[in-house]
């Protein structure tokens, strides 16, 4: 797979996991962060905790799921056709397929960090003014 193919599917990845994360507008939780303008830490754990349980996130671990099984399975098909079809001795892509998962659970997680702390910056930044 190509550098460009990759791109693309990480930028529509990245579409879905933030469209299928941040809540909607009315959804949000309307506290008073103006006496909290100092406590940065809190705010994020709060915004964090937001991002993870509301309605749409079950969709999002849903897309999470399906790209670990279909990588998972990717990799797998790829192991036994070769395997079944060529005359060379067997090979395993184990170790290649849990090197993507890998990459992209650390993906999501870093996806799911920036997208906290980017709310967490729009709520200190309002509550100064």
């Amino acid at each position: 797979m190509g550098y460009s193919e990759i791109a693309a599917m990480l930028l529509v990845y990245s579409g879905l996991m933030t469209f299928f994360l941040v809540p909607f507008q009315n959804r949000v939780n309307s506290k008073d962060y103006q006496q909290n303008q100092g406590f940065f830490k809190e705010i994020f754990k709060g915004n964090l905790f937001n991002l993870v349980f509301h309605k749409k996130a079950i969709l999002a671990l849903i897309l999470l799921g399906f790209t670990l099984l279909s990588i998972w399975l990717g990799y797998s098909g790829i192991e036994e056709h070769y395997n079944s079809h060529s005359g060379y001795p067997p090979i395993s892509t184990n170790l290649k397929a849990l090197y993507s998962i890998c990459g992209v659970l650390v993906y999501t997680v870093v996806l799911l960090l920036f997208l906290g702390y980017v709310r967490t910056l729009k709520i200190v930044k309002s509550a100064r003014q």
